[in-house]
């Protein structure tokens, strides 16, 4: 058994950052907009609910701004490891054949009971579709210079009755 990467170590990481970022930067805008449409009404004062709307703004602009900023390190760091023994190129395989895997791995099958009676169609999803998309969303392809490592997580499907 081989160890993990740090490219294996920090890709989910840096993927929820960098996903985390737009988000918490559009609630801050959404928070800034609403201040400012807030200090348009003149005829109740609202300056603590301003002051809070503010608040919340600068919160999620800050936490946005660290949050990229924090993928960008990580993700900076396996950049220069790259260019040091290996090739940027690799990097760029690496993130691309990772996605692949996951679209190529991931179950959309869905499972239509029809009941005689009622003459109904119920759609439910098998739970474990579920647990093995779980474990594809954890799988990382990892191509370097002389290895080509892919890691793939076993899954413990828990079945109800």
């Amino acid at each position: 058994m081989t160890t993990k990467t740090y490219f294996m170590r920090t890709f989910n990481l840096i993927l929820y950052l960098l996903l985390i970022a737009p988000i918490c930067s559009m609630f801050g805008w959404l928070s800034n907009f609403l201040s400012v449409q807030l200090t348009n009404i003149s005829f109740v004062n609202l300056d603590t609910v301003i002051n809070v709307t503010d608040t919340i703004s600068s919160v999620c602009h800050g936490f946005a701004l660290v949050s990229l900023l924090l993928a960008l390190l990580l993700d900076g760091m396996e950049m220069v490891q790259r260019l040091k023994t290996d090739n940027l190129w690799n990097y760029c395989q690496s993130v691309y054949r990772t996605f692949l895997l996951r679209h190529f791995l991931f179950q959309r099958e869905r499972v239509q009971k029809i009941s005689n009676l009622e003459h109904q169609t119920v759609t439910t999803i098998n739970p474990i579709h579920n647990g093995f998309n779980r474990a594809v969303r954890k799988s990382i392809v990892d191509i370097r210079k002389d290895t080509i490592v892919v890691f793939l997580a076993v899954c413990k499907i828990k079945l109800e009755k």
